[in-house]
């Protein structure tokens, strides 16, 4: 699964060079993170860079720099693309890659109304570890497409909620705020932030395993994610799900906030 710079330059190693030099390449089994640029700071970088090299070391890959030299190379690339906001890839598979891709964003109305998920039936691998797996994401790219879905959840074996295809996900009952254990799951920086927005605004996150066939007892259902940043869902098939819920709306808010002031700070 190749991908390509949208802009005219791209960081390979320690060089920033123009996209007329860059070279695609299969990144299947490689490493990275996607970070959201927002008035030319990208959002929470210590954290994306922490789990960059979380994943290395569950991959077995060495990143042969350190993250202030990273953090110093997209600031380099951002100065030179001279773009306020979008979204970076950050790559290793033998060489580091850094470079801003296409991105989509959610429209006003998908926050307002919610979206609409579907289901795929698929685990990935090392699911702690950021890699590029390509089955996967075909298939869901193709489930996406064919049916019009914002996202598909993946399902496992034993018809356990895990995750998005590039989102975690979240559950609401009775006030209460659930979400798929650790240990199953890619723990998504997003994810990090919302449960320490639920902390900070009073509510309860209890980590455990939900079986799709549970989810007509839950009152809401959203997806957290670096382009979605948490956004309701509105139906999930057959399941119906309230995007105006209370607890659902003050975490966005809270979640903007905490945005707004990273910017502030950076």
């Amino acid at each position: 699964m190749a991908l390509l710079p949208i802009y005219n330059y791209f960081c390979f190693n320690d060089q920033i060079r123009p996209v007329s030099e860059f070279i695609p390449s299969e990144n299947e089994g490689g490493i990275y993170e996607v970070l959201r640029v927002v008035n030319g700071v990208p959002l929470f970088l210590e954290d994306h860079l922490s789990r960059f090299y979380k994943s290395a070391g569950l991959a077995g890959k060495t990143i042969p720099y350190s993250a202030a030299q990273i953090k110093a190379f997209l600031s380099l690339l951002i100065e030179k693309d001279k773009v306020d906001n979008g979204n970076v890839l950050i790559s290793c598979k033998t060489n580091l890659k850094a470079f801003f891709i296409a991105h989509k964003y959610p429209e006003i109305s998908d926050y307002e109304s919610g979206v609409v998920c579907g289901v795929l039936e698929a685990e990935r691998k090392n699911p702690n570890a950021k890699v590029f797996q390509t089955s996967v994401r075909q298939q869901a790219n193709a489930l996406i497409e064919k049916n019009g879905y914002y996202e598909v959840l993946l399902v496992d074996t034993n018809g356990f909620i895990t995750e998005g295809s590039r989102t975690n996900v979240f559950f609401i009952v009775e006030g209460k705020i659930i979400t798929p254990t650790a240990q199953k799951v890619l723990l998504g920086i997003t994810r990090q932030k919302t449960m320490e927005c639920a902390a900070y605004l009073g509510f309860k996150v209890e980590e455990r395993n939900v079986k799709l066939d549970d989810l007509a007892a839950f009152d809401a259902l959203f997806l957290t994610g670096t382009s979605p940043k948490i956004l309701p869902v509105k139906s999930l098939g057959n399941f119906i799900f309230d995007p105006k819920n209370e607890v659902l709306q003050q975490l966005i808010k809270k979640y903007n906030l905490l945005i707004n002031d990273y910017i502030k700070n950076a």
